[in-house]
């Protein structure tokens, strides 16, 4: 009896453990998302208390989680120095300090009257563009001095950096207005003294106060470097080869070009470093080869120097684009960008006559570090931001459109006379696209076109 109990009651507890067993498997291996994922949601028939229904309404209203940010556009010029279509809000952000010469321009002459005559030549601008900008067309209405091939390469440049903002303007959605404007291309400009100029030009002559009259424009360079015959990003590209801190460069300052053009500046820079060990500076002739050095090849030096010519001297932009460091007298000319050199801070001041140079070469020979603090800030300040291709087709487009806010609205259009007296309506000038092909040796119009 007591065996049979004993037994019986063994049964009882090894069957319930081995249904317990059972039941555990089943649980785990036919539903594994309630333990990984979520609870089972209550059945119908499952009532809630107060106290559940608040808990459940409280995790329905839960907030949804915030937008990201969209962060705001900012200059970077790896990536967008060869950009001509940053928008107009970008273009104030990556140069906000470019347009010190168009915001004068303006405000010189929003109070005065500019009209079709008052944009004419003059005798004395030997090589000249007039243009029109019409639905977003360009049309050459006149030209002067194209049997001269440097004249005719100036005003090519002059053309296709215009049609390249016109373009990048046009895919940005913010068209350039209708405007007409004539640009001398010659070294000098030359203003009638009896009238209102405003007539746009390279440079101006900072004390002349007739010269308040222009609008200074990106010179040829900034599109191509004629006697190399290579554009303006190539030539940032190969100086970018030389690049290097200044202790690694040639401990000399570099320099080449004619004294005919400027013998008051030019000659006592010959003069003051005739032998001198720390100078490589050469007049040069072009019948020479050894007296050539290409642009890039300023880069190898440790010094360079800039002196003007008849007038500036688009020399300063190339040399602004090495990691050297830029010796500048004080000039008399400026272009449009040259209110950014600041001496001891992007470049070295020399006196005129170059009668310190030696003195600075020595100086900065045995500070290093503030020398190479220079060439830093001019590279970043010229090479990477404002003489790049983005900041030039920004300030083009800055500059028609500030033109258009002061000027007259052009005239699109001119009656002419044909066979029988008969007359027709035309669109003014021809355009750039008839222009580039046909004879370019010779200017256009061959008869001129009066104003409508």
């Amino acid at each position: 009896m007591h065996n049979s109990a004993l037994w019986k009651a063994l049964s009882a507890v090894l069957l319930c453990v081995l249904l317990i067993q059972l039941f555990s498997i089943r649980s785990w291996t036919e539903f594994p998302e309630r333990i990984f994922q979520h609870p089972p949601p209550p059945s119908p028939s499952t009532e809630l208390s107060p106290t559940d229904d608040k808990e459940v309404e409280t995790e329905l209203d839960v907030e949804p989680s915030p937008e990201p940010k969209v962060e705001a556009w900012s200059y970077e010029w790896e990536r967008d120095r060869y950009n001509h279509g940053l928008s107009e809000e970008q273009c104030d952000i990556a140069f906000p300090e470019l347009y010190n010469e168009i915001d004068r321009a303006v405000d010189y002459w929003k109070d005065k009257k500019i009209t079709p005559q008052s944009i004419d030549l003059v005798d004395g601008n030997d090589g000249g563009v007039r243009v029109l900008i019409h639905d977003q067309q360009l049309r050459i209405i006149s030209t002067r001095g194209l049997f001269r091939k440097d004249f005719r390469q100036r005003i090519i440049a002059v053309l296709q950096q215009l049609l390249r903002a016109i373009t990048a303007a046009e895919s940005a959605n913010e068209p350039i207005p209708d405007v007409e404007m004539t640009i001398i291309v010659d070294d000098k400009p030359v203003l009638d003294p009896a009238k209102s100029s405003p007539l746009w030009a390279f440079t101006r002559a900072y004390a002349n106060a007739k010269h308040d009259d222009l609008w200074l424009t990106p010179d040829f360079h900034f599109w191509a470097n004629p006697p190399e015959n290579e554009g303006f990003r190539q030539m940032q590209e190969r100086a970018r080869k030389h690049d290097g801190p200044l202790s690694k460069k040639i401990p000399k300052v570099a320099w080449r070009g004619v004294s005919w053009t400027n013998p008051d500046i030019r000659k006592p820079l010959l003069e003051v470093t005739e032998g001198k060990k720390w100078a490589d500076v050469v007049e040069m002739n072009w019948d020479v080869p050894q007296d050539i050095l290409p642009m890039d090849g300023f880069c190898r030096y440790r010094y360079v120097v800039n002196t003007e010519g008849r007038s500036w001297s688009a020399r300063m932009t190339h040399l602004l684009n090495c990691d050297s460091l830029l010796f500048v007298h004080d000039v008399e000319w400026i272009a449009h960008y040259y209110h950014l050199l600041d001496t001891d801070m992007n470049c070295v001041r020399v006196e005129r006559d170059f009668s310190d140079l030696e003195e600075k070469v020595k100086y900065f020979s045995n500070h290093t570090q503030e020398a190479q603090i220079i060439a830093n800030t001019a590279k970043i300040t010229f090479r990477e931001r404002y003489t790049t291709p983005a900041a030039t087709a920004c300030y083009w487009r800055k500059l028609l459109r500030s033109w258009a806010t002061v000027s007259f609205t052009p005239a699109t259009k001119v009656v002419v006379k044909g066979k029988n007296k008969q007359t027709t309506e035309r669109l003014r000038g021809v355009s750039f696209e008839e222009f580039i092909v046909h004879d370019n040796t010779k200017d256009y119009p061959y008869k001129v076109e009066k104003h409508p």
